[in-house]
């Protein structure tokens, strides 16, 4: 009987130790292939999360291309289209303090630079000494006379602009150089932060201390006219009055251009005060005369109303240079684009030839 039964429940009793078994081949299989594919699901992604950022990396790197061509360093090519002269005016007292921190930052962005003083200096300042007494009176003779030094001593041709500013501007280069490069310079032209006389649209002038450029006709035209005109003097090259009220009252009679130098946006780009005032954060309200004597409606805000390719500013102490020098020039944030409207607008301009 028991053999029978053997017999009998053999093969059901193989076939369910044989089923047990594959079932539990079967899990561990299962297992063994779920854990490689999740090896292989997990080494996919990050493969393809390798392959995103690269792809992500390089349509950033083919933006950043696109608007500044490895074929095409902008401020290089600004540098030699736009060759700018810049006559910075200074004094004794301050050679070894504002003049010293300009040399060292902005003013080497210059295709030449020259300070202009009275007396002689020992410090390595490129000077140009001038015959003056060191008064705010005189600043209107010092600055006919240093652009009248500068077309005897320097071969002009060499330079398409001439730029004047004071030992306590900080002029942005490559920006300026963007402002005037649609411009000829053997076309009489003016350009600056323009102003109005005591509120008076007709008596227009460039703001001295925001700093003002001439085109190299401008510069000739001022001083054939003017300053070396033996019979007349229509500049009254003596008078004790703001040198740039003198130079701007001067070159409107002379016929000059007075170029409107705000942004694509309508910005300002030329500056009188410093940048913490410009945004609407300085130490007191904004002075009255900037509402009274600026050209244009002006609004201080504490956004959107300053240019991001602002040229200058002023009331800039020696230690505020070199902070600007560092956080302009010696720092980066990590992917913030360039201005995109005035990156395509410099990079079209320099690829035309100007008539």
């Amino acid at each position: 009987m028991a053999t029978v039964c053997s017999r009998k429940w053999l093969p059901l009793i193989c076939g369910l130790i044989v089923g047990a078994m594959a079932t539990h081949f079967a899990h561990l299989t299962t297992k063994m292939l779920g854990d490689g594919a999740r090896v292989m699901v997990n080494a996919a992604g990050s493969q393809m999360r390798s392959q995103q950022l690269t792809e992500m990396g390089n349509q950033t790197n083919a933006s950043r291309k696109s608007l500044s061509s490895p074929q095409l360093d902008i401020p290089a090519e600004l540098y030699k289209r736009v060759r700018i002269l810049c006559l910075i005016i200074t004094h004794p007292g301050n050679y070894a303090t504002r003049a010293t921190a300009v040399n060292n930052t902005w003013a080497r962005r210059c295709n030449r630079h020259v300070f202009v003083g009275s007396q002689p200096t020992n410090l390595s300042l490129p000077l140009m000494r001038l015959n003056v007494t060191e008064t705010h009176d005189n600043l209107w003779q010092k600055t006919w006379m240093s652009l009248d030094y500068a077309e005897k001593n320097f071969d002009l041709d060499q330079f398409d602009f001439i730029f004047k500013a004071d030992d306590d501007t900080f002029a942005v280069m490559e920006n300026l150089r963007l402002i005037l490069l649609p411009l000829h310079p053997d076309r009489p032209s003016f350009v600056g932060r323009k102003f109005k006389y005591s509120g008076d649209a007709n008596r227009p002038y460039m703001s001295g201390g925001a700093g003002y450029a001439l085109s190299r006709r401008a510069l000739r035209t001022f001083l054939s006219a003017a300053v070396r005109n033996p019979k007349l003097d229509p500049c009254q090259r003596q008078m004790r009055h703001s040198e740039d009220f003198m130079l701007g009252s001067c070159l409107k009679g002379l016929g000059v251009e007075f170029i409107d130098s705000r942004d694509s946006s309508g910005l300002e780009r030329f500056h009188p005060l410093t940048p913490e005032y410009m945004i609407g954060w300085g130490a007191m309200p904004m002075p009255k005369w900037m509402h009274t004597f600026n050209y244009f409606k002006f609004k201080a805000c504490h956004r959107g109303c300053v240019s991001k390719v602002s040229a200058t500013f002023h009331y800039i102490s020696q230690i505020e240079m070199y902070k600007m020098e560092f956080l302009l020039y010696g720092m980066s944030p990590i992917g913030v684009r360039l201005p995109v409207t005035e990156t395509r607008q410099a990079m079209k301009l320099l690829r035309e030839v100007r008539i």
